[in-house]
């Protein structure tokens, strides 16, 4: 919906629903997204399945479509749908929001679906009788609206994977028992489709082999559907044309690289949370949607997973394992993904095999924030509590190399000792490399790790805006004497790994690490500007 450029509209910062946004002439600020679900339910029969990260504007999507099957055409003046719909016709809504509340235990799922689907009892004056299980349930409630009203059913449910989430961080099997009741619960939607007229399921993860969708697997998984790529989130476009003057005066190429870039094979999104926040606290870059809260199974995946952090931007999945989920074969690059923290980079066909998908992490306040993550789990320091933090920031961009040592130094140093008597990592390249690309990122410093070249791959290059750094690291390489540039520095010269970097015009300095396994610090670290005659 296209606004005056002049005209500023109120942000619908803690706006809930899509009748609180539109009645009564309400000057809230509403991005219309009805075309999409326009295209959704033009037939008189669907079901659909949407996976987007958290606030993302899923909840709202199923408010608005319940706002227009319950026939409020009051609240749809303006908008793409109003006159495309049959506002002759007014379908009962059964609306299922799991997102509401924080499960800790089986009883705690069982209680609010009961609640839940006592609610919508009580909305249409049915009376259940005493079930077994929550799949007869709410069968018996689909049937019995549709008998009361004679008209099918809209079944909308909103965060069905909720009570996994938060159960997936405990040690026992608490998630999979989550899992089993709401896949009995679930089985009722397929069994009920005489029944229905449309059904909607938003979540975050797709959960897959015993999961979820194995009872109720009539869903048309949209996540991935070029044309149901803008469905949530906000475009350029969107920005451009319907935000009035709030852009005025602020740095969009800023707020691009930090709120923008999630991919979902549609128009590029801006995170809605972040943009909304942004502009309530008048053009002030920070971590909003990061801040406002992680699932707390983030952690356990990532103490669970083999990929170091370097790894996880630019690889490369084939589509059924990047869309779909296992809770046997927990997958965190695949979760990372649905989650959020990933993005796809690019597209690639393979004949007569599908897809595959580069990916990479959409922007910079995942960058950073996901690395202080990273650093916090490989190291169990917060990255945030660290003195030494910003001395390393300040001596890159100021190229004073001898205070940058001393900062890498005091970090390792301050790593407890336990963190490395579990375990060897220490003694291999990957966890020194992983460590400090963590920590520089973390800074919000421009970091790439395993850089492949025609002669190699460079363990590390770091770019200032006024020099690039070239970096090798060795561990438990021999000292070097007096003179000697030491067997990093050496590997840099012998394989040339600044040669792609010579036409560039900044400055090149190689830096060679080497570290102890024994000291478990850096014991020897040498920068030598490169002369370029």
């Amino acid at each position: 919906m296209d606004n005056p450029m002049s005209q500023r509209q109120a942000l619908p910062i803690g706006i809930q629903t899509f009748e609180d946004l539109r009645i009564g002439g309400a000057d809230y600020l509403y991005i219309d997204k009805t075309a999409y679900i326009h295209e959704m339910t033009k037939l008189t029969k669907g079901y659909y399945f949407l996976s987007r990260p958290r606030r993302f504007g899923k909840s709202m999507l199923c408010s608005t479509m319940q706002a227009l099957f319950e026939g409020k055409q009051e609240l749809f003046e303006g908008l793409y749908i109003h006159d495309k719909w049959d506002w002759s016709e007014q379908y009962p809504v059964v609306r299922i929001d799991l997102g509401a509340t924080e499960y800790k235990d089986i009883d705690d799922v069982e209680a609010r679906i009961w609640k839940v689907l006592r609610n919508n009892a009580l909305l249409f004056e049915i009376e259940l009788e005493p079930q077994t299980s929550l799949g007869s349930a709410l069968e018996e409630l689909i049937f019995k609206i549709h008998q009361k009203c004679n008209l099918k059913v809209v079944v909308l449910i909103d965060e069905y994977d909720k009570p996994v989430q938060d159960t997936l961080s405990n040690d026992d099997d608490l998630a999979a028992r989550s899992l089993s009741v709401l896949r009995g619960f679930y089985s009722a939607i397929k069994a009920s489709d005489q029944h229905i007229r449309f059904c909607f399921m938003t979540g975050i993860t797709k959960f897959t082999g015993v999961g979820l969708f194995s009872g109720a697997n009539n869903f048309k998984d949209i996540t991935l559907s070029p044309k149901y790529g803008s469905v949530c989130g906000f475009t350029q476009q969107e920005l451009d044309t319907c935000f009035g003057d709030y852009f005025e005066d602020i740095d969009m190429e800023e707020v691009k690289a930090w709120y923008n870039g999630y991919n979902y094979l549609g128009d590029p999104v801006y995170n809605p949370y972040d943009i909304l926040l942004f502009l309530s606290e008048e053009g002030r870059v920070d971590n909003y949607w990061w801040d406002s809260g992680q699932p707390s199974f983030i952690t356990k995946i990532f103490s669970q997973g083999k990929v170091m952090p370097y790894q996880i931007d630019n690889l490369v999945l084939p589509s059924e394992e990047l869309k779909q989920f296992d809770l046997n074969h927990l997958n965190l690059v695949s979760l990372l993904w649905q989650a959020g923290y990933l993005t796809i980079a690019e597209q690639i066909k393979i004949p007569m095999r599908g897809y595959r998908y580069r990916m990479a992490i959409p922007n910079n306040e995942v960058q950073v924030s996901l690395n202080k993550l990273f650093f916090s789990d490989l190291t169990t320091l917060r990255q945030s509590s660290q003195h030494h933090n910003y001395k390393a920031y300040d001596a890159i961009i100021d190229n004073q190399l001898g205070d940058f040592e001393k900062a890498i130094k005091a970090m390792f140093a301050s790593i407890p000792y336990n963190n490395y008597v579990q375990n060897n990592i220490n003694k291999f390249e990957g966890y020194y490399a992983s460590v400090i690309y963590a920590y520089l990122m973390a800074l919000g410093l421009k970091t790439r790790t395993e850089e492949a070249i025609s002669s190699g791959r460079i363990d590390m290059v770091l770019e200032t805006f006024t020099h690039i750094y070239v970096v090798e690291f060795k561990v438990n390489a021999p000292k070097p004497k007096d003179g000697e540039r030491g067997e990093a520095l050496d590997q840099i010269h012998e394989k040339k790994y600044y040669k792609p970097y010579l036409n560039d015009g900044r400055k090149i300095v190689l830096i060679g690490m080497h570290f102890s396994d024994e000291e478990k610090n850096l014991n020897w670290f040498k920068p030598e500007e490169l002369k370029i005659d």
